[in-house]
């Protein structure tokens, strides 16, 4: 009794079929061209998930990072020989980079690369003694842009 192929391809015992007559292709222990039901398990679960992803992403927002913010503070006061260091810490979502305005015609700026978080220092040396605000402006692709500024004091 032919039951076809699909039977014969999936293993499975046809209806009169002796444990004899059976060759079941996927039992680990038949010699030769051994495939496992375990690829079929992985296989399964693939699609399982990519169909997962597919209705998690229904929703057309998939939001990363965090809101734009911009925090800054420096090593001040410092004299006019030293540099003065401004630290830095971003948040967004995709960040650009920043741009600083150190007070005296100096621009400096730093990219981010679409960075969801970014933080550092950036030194300078100022060339006379007084107070100066630093205006450091952050970009993000799609929060726009922040700015947050600090006032520094360099001593003789």
């Amino acid at each position: 009794m032919d039951s076809g192929p699909l039977v014969k391809r999936l293993g499975l015992k046809e209806l009169g079929q002796t444990d004899k007559e059976f060759e079941n292709p996927y039992h680990p222990s038949r010699n030769g061209d051994v495939k496992s039901i375990n690829s079929t398990v992985v296989r399964s679960a693939a699609c399982f998930a990519l169909i997962a992803i597919g209705l998690a992403c229904t929703r057309n927002q998939i939001t990363l990072g965090g809101p734009l913010s911009l925090t800054v503070s420096s090593n001040t006061p410092v004299s006019v020989s030293d540099s003065l260091v401004l630290q830095y810490d971003v948040t967004g979502q995709n960040l650009a980079g920043m741009q600083v305005l150190w007070g005296d015609g100096q621009i400096d700026s730093v990219a981010f690369l679409g960075a969801q978080t970014a933080g550092g220092r950036r030194p300078h040396l100022y060339d006379a003694e007084g107070t100066y605000t630093i205006r450091a402006t952050a970009v993000d692709q799609y929060q726009g842009s922040t700015v947050s500024e600090l006032s520094v004091t360099i001593t003789p």
